[in-house]
């Protein structure tokens, strides 16, 4: 049995969330509607000294409901090997494997991708990128001179009124003379 046939898979049983998760699946709509500028990072921290300083009863609360949840998974997975005519420790010796194996399709696939990327397009890929960057920093600067322009205009128009004035009043100065 080297494999596991994909009906198999869908139908394995899942294993029960711990204590902690089952308190925290309570907790978070409550905590979040309270809190609703707070992060989901900020909210986990609070969800966890929450726990940290609740009581030895209110957690046994959520650990027996773990352990019953995990004493029905155990039932589940037994009847799963039965149905499927598996073996326990081939099953973990395969999805083992597939983990492994897949951590290093996806070390190797990175590497892959760039060795195998010809040198011609590679360099115009970074050329793309770099006059794009261009573009976008020559449209920043663009819209910065109008906003400049702008608000130099807006200086302009509120000194214009004292500007006629005062030649208004050398006008009349020098008609006195």
């Amino acid at each position: 049995m080297d494999q596991i046939s994909e009906e198999a898979i869908k139908a394995m049983p899942k294993k029960p969330q711990n204590g902690y998760m089952l308190f925290r699946a309570d907790t978070y709509d409550d905590l979040r509607k309270k809190n609703q500028d707070k992060s989901m990072t900020e909210l986990t921290s609070m969800i966890s000294s929450l726990w940290g300083q609740m009581d030895e009863k209110k957690k046994d609360k959520y650990n027996k409901d773990y352990d019953k949840a995990m004493d029905q998974y155990k039932s589940d997975y037994a009847g799963w090997l039965k149905k499927f005519k598996l073996d326990d420790d081939k099953v973990k010796k395969f999805f083992k494997d597939n983990k492994q194996a897949k951590k290093k399709n996806k070390k190797g696939s990175n590497k892959d991708t760039k060795t195998s990327k010809h040198d011609d397009e590679s360099d115009e890929e970074d050329e793309q990128k770099i006059q794009s960057l261009k573009n976008k920093n020559q449209k920043k600067q663009q819209e910065q001179n109008v906003q400049n322009a702008k608000q130099n205009t807006k200086e302009q128009q509120k000194q214009k009124p004292v500007v006629p004035q005062q030649k208004e009043k050398e006008k009349k100065d020098n008609k006195k003379k």
